[in-house]
């Protein structure tokens, strides 16, 4: 076993957009990092989704220097529609929200955000990414600082951070070695997402729908396509997988009329193995606690959620922001992780309450009183502008200004 020397501020585990993102805004204020990830390589050819980044954390990536480069690979939404059961409740646009950062979101496919934080990192001589690594041990007692013990192509290493930050995923090595106690929730609402060509004038808007049964999402995606999302039972996404693909674009139809256009004949007939589309399974992860000693854990390793109200990537992008400003005031400070407690004391319920708001929807507990759809929308504002207490991390105001 390698004995290696404290030579960084962290030791991200994972490189996913959160973890990437981190790494590369610690590296450019001249920190060392080093990125950890299980994988033997990472693959930007596969489909991986293309979640709505709205316009708060397109401005933490515009802060970062990415916003051009996302931009031009991604579909661009500059309104909104809503409808419950066949009736429309809200029509927006983004340029006419109260200080919005940008008059537009942006659906980004994740292999491209990846494929864009993994340029700009390879340009900083201070982080290190090394594939193919498994963090197999955390070594120290909860709550004080952690060494980490890592296996490579190479041997067995101990790495020595100062910060270990989990961005591992929902379930998450890093977390379970700390000993978090964490609830893991699994959704039975199935997820379906596909691509099909734009017709003619859809124009840069997103329409969402909502029935007693359905919630169904559709939006630009590059390569004048759509992506639309299906939220329903799982056992009705898993028959439609198994009916011909006609058969969907009827369901969906009835429950958003202006799909109509989407499926035409010739679109309609496809089988699924012409339409690309992808079935996840969501999970709701909430740990007893985010912060233990020198581990932290952001994004789906903190606080993995549904789909539904699109803010997991959202989420997790502007948690690598207020975490790399915390342990750059560390590193400043003697170590000191006096600015993360703070920040913690406000994300936490906030990001919490948001999984609430999911899972009273979308699966009520025995004894719970269901929201029919439609009735427990998110609240729209927080989810463009960010988190009321924090939006001046994220506006890039200088230090001192949340209080």
């Amino acid at each position: 076993m390698s004995d290696h020397p404290p030579s960084s501020t962290a030791c991200v585990v994972g490189a996913g957009p959160a973890g990437l993102l981190l790494a590369l805004l610690l590296g450019r204020a001249g920190h060392r990092v080093t990125v950890l990830e299980r994988s033997p390589r990472i693959d930007l050819t596969r489909q991986a989704g293309a979640p709505v980044l709205q316009p708060v954390t397109l401005r933490v990536l515009d802060r970062a220097g990415l916003l051009d480069e996302v931009r031009a690979g991604a579909g661009e939404i500059r309104s909104g529609e809503v409808s419950v059961r066949g009736r429309q409740v809200a029509r927006y646009a983004y340029t006419d929200l109260p200080d919005v950062p940008l008059p537009y979101a942006l659906t980004v496919p994740v292999t491209a955000l990846r494929g864009a934080l993994l340029d700009a990192i390879g340009e900083l001589p201070g982080v290190q990414l090394r594939l193919g690594a498994e963090v197999t041990e955390l070594r120290g007692a909860a709550g004080a600082r952690r060494e980490l013990v890592v296996r490579d192509g190479a041997g067995t290493h101990v790495l020595r951070p100062d910060f270990v930050v989990g961005c591992d995923g929902k379930f998450s090595t890093v977390r379970d070695l700390a000993g978090i106690p964490t609830h893991v929730f699994p959704y039975d609402k199935g997820y379906l997402d596909f691509l099909v060509p734009a017709p003619p004038g859809w124009g840069a808007r997103i329409t969402m729908h909502f029935t007693d049964d359905d919630y169904v999402l559709s939006m630009p995606y590059p390569g004048n396509r759509l992506i639309v999302v299906w939220i329903t039972r799982e056992q009705r996404v898993d028959a439609a997988l198994a009916a011909p693909f006609a058969e969907l674009a009827g369901t969906l139809t009835a429950a958003a009329p202006e799909l109509a256009a989407v499926f035409a004949p010739q679109v309609a007939a496809r089988g699924w193995d012409e339409v690309p589309h992808r079935q996840v399974q969501h999970h709701m992860v909430r740990p007893d606690r985010w912060l233990d000693g020198n581990v932290l854990l952001i994004g789906d390793s903190a606080h993995a959620m549904h789909a539904f109200g699109g803010q997991g990537l959202n989420t997790s992008l502007q948690d690598a922001a207020w975490a790399a400003e915390g342990i750059v005031r560390a590193a400043a400070d003697g170590g000191s992780t006096r600015f993360l407690e703070e920040v913690l004391r406000l994300r936490v319920p906030f990001v919490e309450g948001f999984q609430e708001m999911q899972r009273t929807t979308l699966a009520p507990q025995p004894g719970e009183q269901a929201a029919r759809h439609g009735e427990a929308l998110p609240d729209f504002l927080p989810m463009v502008l960010g988190q009321p207490e924090l939006r001046p991390l994220w506006a890039g105001v200088p230090e001192g200004a949340l209080g």
